[in-house]
């Protein structure tokens, strides 16, 4: 119910978000629950949804179950299949594709208007260099969400990342959040820059850990296995990180 209102909130400004719950706290129901009450709304435009392949035809799946007033087309097949899918495009309420085809496909998309983008899996476009974070970003539609149990994984240039397919330029440029952000809370451990940056993007992330919600759960078990390298190994690993520039 909170993410549902969520969403809504930050719909109703033109603004999007991170849905950052763990895996299996419903981020799917939210956000076809949200599609839903556009659709009812008098919202017209499809709406598209980009996930890893893997994930497409149970997205799919997962709308049939839950909001069966929603039509989507799942874009799947090969070159001319998904170019004869965009012609129900005009009659569905939600178009599904992968992050690969995005790319692939993106001369399908430049005419297109959606209503909402939503990515996820969204940690997918951590490396804001690539062509896939590219594909998403040119993608026009009124409002964006990302979905994702792991907002920030390794760097913290991959919250940038997704923030400004979002809502771009809300965090600055690259060089300025670096400069401002990365750098002293990385590099220095300044917490002034680390909780400035917490507030800011405080509204636009919403995360709830299963701990807090499923209370019937045990605790996570953590084991940690170390691998040791033989010496050939360790050779090729000091070789590769000698070219390693940070």
């Amino acid at each position: 119910r909170d993410g549902y209102r969520w969403l809504r909130t930050l719909d109703g400004y033109g603004m999007g978000g991170i849905l950052a719950d763990d895996m299996g706290l419903g981020k799917t129901v939210q956000v076809l629950s949200y599609l839903l009450a556009m659709k009812e709304g008098g919202q017209q435009l499809p709406s598209l949804i980009v996930c890893p392949a893997s994930l497409v035809l149970n997205w799919q799946e997962e709308c049939q179950k839950f909001t069966p007033q929603l039509q989507s087309v799942a874009m799947d097949g090969d070159a001319a299949h998904r170019a004869a899918l965009v012609d129900g495009w005009a009659q569905a309420d939600i178009v599904i594709t992968s992050y690969d085809l995005l790319r692939r496909d993106e001369k399908l998309y430049a005419g297109q208007s959606f209503y909402a983008c939503i990515l996820d899996e969204a940690q997918a476009i951590k490396n804001h260099t690539t062509q896939k974070y590219k594909a998403v970003c040119r993608v026009n539609s009124r409002v964006r969400f990302a979905l994702t149990g792991t907002p920030m994984e390794n760097r913290l240039s991959e919250l940038w990342s997704i923030f400004d397919f979002l809502m771009p330029g809300f965090l600055y440029s690259y060089s300025y959040f670096k400069k401002h952000f990365e750098l002293p809370i990385v590099r220095d451990g300044e917490e002034a820059p680390l909780s400035r940056l917490a507030v800011i993007i405080a509204p636009f992330l919403l995360r709830r850990l299963k701990k807090d919600v499923l209370k019937e759960l045990p605790p996570k078990t953590e084991q940690v296995l170390t691998a040791t390298m033989d010496e050939a190994q360790e050779k090729l690993y000091a070789a590769c990180a000698a070219q390693v520039v940070f």
